[in-house]
């Protein structure tokens, strides 16, 4: 690229302004006028007035926060036309996503491990963690089948946060929180198309019906017929053309109901996905290559004040998980797991003295069905079940020692049983906070985090496939320090720089074992990264918004024979948008660059600069919304790396494409 020496040079002196620009954050108040129940303060005016609970699961403004965080209000996803949580996370500093055509997996910070199904982040809905336990992961694509219209905000909180939520909390927590009906007061209806055959319909009710109950309804089904796909890896089966393999039916529904110091929130999800790229080593271009993804939860949380400076949270929960795929060989052949757990958590917050807040908390869980079945019509192949125990302890501190720095401290101890074999991980946090001048907020901030093997690493084993089980596996660790400098330059304009390094030990890879030629699951891998992260937001009071990011990630093997950089890792990362209203319409163009990838073929991927460009309506007549978004606006061809199981190194993204919304209420 050959203008990617300016880009480079634009964000550095960004950077540099950011540092000695004055102005920001005033002084911390007093606690004992910071109410523990506040809610959000939803202003669009500034997104630093919206507190936020992913970080501490208790409100919080963001500069008091122990992390780096991203705040993503509804407004925001409404006028750059998001339909996927892909789409969000496209925008955010640091992140960066892939798409082998079947699930969307997220990257951050450099690490962006192929087909890993996003089992080192968490993803959470009003708070509970939606990851399922039989691979650990989380669903980003179309497969999280909510409609991004029932979202009011997303919280995204940077780097390790088991001290809270316990496995999985490696690089990321994301908190999508829902819309109350008080938010949408009637009835919404949506439709939408747009290109590859999407077809969409989409739908919310919501409304306060006193002063305590609270009712919200959203749901949405669509269907792709997605597009036919050239892969020159195999042009000697029908041209490399896979026809008609590339469609996505997917749907979900979400209710959320509030009453005094009760939510009772419940979902379910479905997406069924062709498979057109031959993955795993199937017959390229049959039919009957698909997954299905399904998921639901019920969570009835309460919150009661218990004298004036505490409370205590309880929360009870189930949640079902069912995956079933099917791929043609020689014979037709399925794997499906279920997964099904329920849980109790108690956490308490109080304050010891107006400059001291604490949280102590326990939680349970028990994990009756984690199964894995691999059969086709002849033969099961495996077919069993791993239920487990979960018991956890946290504790945390937060301390004003002056008025202008803080301290804040946690651990957790998470206890696990697991085919009657226990294992413990311990898990620090901490960070001081400190504000050097009026409109500043400096962070110094430390974390380690772990992951468990998940059920499919440790037990999977199959000897017609040569691969055996490895019931010794540990868990993944990482360690991670980082310096976030925070910089209201005017009340219009906030400025973010990171400096961060990690190391992570243990890391769970595939491997061949040399004694008996089978592949096995082992604790072989290591990492070393560094990086650097910045970002300007400017938002104007007539309602023009605009942000750009940039970031550098220095991420690379961490092993005596090696030092390669990562794959899957862009080393920089740019990224703009703007919001400007032109009387009734909105026009939000989106400008995303990133550089070459390495795949784990050891190939590279070429840099590519995307264009977005979305059109959106105010109310009209008081009912009409529509809106127009055209992602690619200008037809870049560019590829993705792929995972082992693809026979090309890189995946095809899609062209030029868009979706039109038509949206009415009553």
């Amino acid at each position: 690229m050959a203008n990617y020496p300016k880009i480079k040079g634009i964000f550095v002196w960004i950077s540099l302004f950011l540092a000695i620009a004055l102005g920001g954050y005033p002084p911390k108040a007093d606690w004992k006028h910071i109410p523990i129940f506040d809610g959000p303060r939803l202003s669009l005016d500034s997104l630093l007035a919206i507190e936020i609970s992913a970080a501490t699961k208790y409100a919080q403004k963001p500069s008091e926060t122990p992390a780096s965080i991203t705040i993503i209000t509804a407004e925001e996803i409404k006028r750059f036309g998001y339909q996927t949580l892909e789409d969000v996370f496209k925008s955010i500093r640091g992140f960066y996503v892939t798409n082998d055509r079947n699930y969307t997996y997220l990257g951050v910070r450099g690490f962006g491990r192929p087909s890993d199904y996003n089992d080192r982040i968490l993803l959470l809905i009003n708070g509970h963690t939606t990851n399922e336990n039989v691979y650990g992961g989380a669903l980003l694509g179309t497969e999280f089948g909510l409609d991004l219209e029932a979202i009011e905000r997303i919280e995204i909180v940077r780097g390790p946060t088991s001290a809270l939520y316990g496995t999985g909390a490696m690089f990321a927590v994301v908190n999508v929180i829902t819309k109350e009906g008080k938010n949408i007061n009637g009835l919404k209806l949506a439709n939408g198309f747009g290109s590859y055959g999407n077809l969409s319909l989409a739908s919310a009710y919501g409304k306060e019906l006193t002063n305590d109950l609270d009712i919200f309804i959203s749901g949405k089904l669509a269907n792709i017929k997605g597009q036919d796909l050239y892969f020159p890896e195999y042009d000697s089966v029908n041209g490399g053309i896979a026809r008609g393999l590339d469609w996505d039916k997917y749907g979900g529904i979400l209710a959320r109901m509030s009453y005094k110091s009760f939510e009772l929130t419940g979902i379910f999800t479905s997406r069924k996905k062709g498979i057109p790229t031959g993955a795993f080593g199937v017959v390229f271009n049959a039919e009957s290559t698909w997954s299905l993804d399904e998921r639901s939860f019920i969570e009835l949380k309460s919150t009661h004040r218990l004298g004036i400076k505490s409370n205590i949270i309880l929360r009870g929960y189930f949640n079902w998980y069912h995956y079933k795929g099917a791929y043609p060989y020689e014979v037709l052949s399925f794997d499906e797991s279920f997964g099904n757990w329920f849980g109790l958590e108690v956490s308490s917050v109080f304050d010891w003295s107006a400059n001291n807040r604490c949280q102590i908390g326990t939680e349970y869980q028990y994990n009756p069905r984690a199964d894995y079945r691999l059969w086709d019509i002849d033969t099961i192949y495996f077919d069993q079940n791993f239920p487990s125990h979960l018991i956890s302890f946290y504790l945390t501190d937060e301390y004003q020692l002056l008025s202008n720095l803080g301290f804040n401290l946690g651990i957790r101890q998470d206890n696990y049983l697991i085919q009657a074999k226990p294992q413990y991980v311990f898990s620090p946090r901490g960070a001081i906070i400190y504000n050097p001048w009026h409109r500043t907020t400096l962070k110094l901030l430390y974390g380690q985090a772990f992951r468990i093997p998940n059920v499919y690493e440790a037990n999977y084993s199959d000897p017609l496939f040569g691969h055996k089980r490895n019931p010794n596996l540990q868990p993944e660790k990482i360690e991670t320090y980082e310096v976030n400098w925070e910089q209201r330059v005017t009340n219009e304009i906030f400025g973010v720089l990171s400096v961060y390094k990690y190391q992570m030990r243990d890391l769970i890879d595939m491997t061949l074992d040399e004694k008996d030629s089978l592949t096995q699951f082992q604790n072989i891998g290591r990492v070393l990264a560094f990086g650097l992260e910045t970002e300007l937001r400017v938002l104007l009071r007539n309602g023009k918004k605009f942000y750009c990011s940039y970031a550098w990630q220095g991420a690379r093997d961490w092993l005596p024979d090696s030092s390669k950089r990562l794959s899957n890792s862009p080393e920089h990362i740019a990224k703009c948008g703007v919001i400007w209203q032109v009387g009734p319409v909105y026009l939000a163009p989106e400008i995303q660059y990133e550089t070459e990838r390495r795949t784990v073929y050891d190939t590279k991927t070429q840099p590519y600069l995307l264009t977005n460009l979305t059109i959106s309506t105010l109310q009209l007549f008081n009912h009409w919304q529509a809106l127009l978004s055209v992602r690619n606006l200008f037809d870049t061809e560019y590829e993705l790396p792929g995972g082992f199981e693809h026979q090309m190194p890189a995946i095809k993204q899609n062209g030029r494409n868009f979706i039109a919304k038509l949206e009415v209420k009553f």
